[in-house]
């Protein structure tokens, strides 16, 4: 726990504490099903499934690379093995900006409930 958050932890009331516990940030896990479930759920589901079947195509043309003996076929599988491989990877690093985006909102909203908190306290 950094200095941030024991600063928080003693400032805050039992109602502050009720909205911080609440407003924790999340995993990887919590940042991925807030992904899917959102405006753009759809679109990042069907991201997924297209970068699941290409690194599934790629272990395919990773497994014939490795067992054919020619190498005409060699170079056919291993050049597709390889741009899968890599148009995989690079919908995933596509993800992550997206996640970034969620925690930091997520922040956001943190302070948001704070600021709204020690407002309504001085009222």
């Amino acid at each position: 726990m950094d200095y941030l958050e024991k600063r928080i932890q003693e400032l805050e009331s039992e109602h502050e504490a009720h909205l911080l516990r609440a407003s924790q940030p999340w995993g990887w896990r919590g940042l991925i099903r807030e992904m899917l479930g959102r405006r753009l759920g759809r679109v990042t589901r069907l991201i997924l499934l297209v970068q699941i079947a290409l690194l599934a195509i790629s272990v395919w043309a990773a497994i014939q690379f490795f067992t054919t003996s020619d190498v005409l076929g060699a170079v056919k599988y291993g050049i597709t093995w390889a741009v899968l491989l890599i148009v995989a990877n690079i919908y995933l690093v596509g993800m992550m900006p997206h996640l970034h985006t969620e925690r930091v909102l997520r922040a956001l909203k943190r302070v948001e409930i704070l600021i709204l908190a020690k407002k309504s306290d001085t009222d």
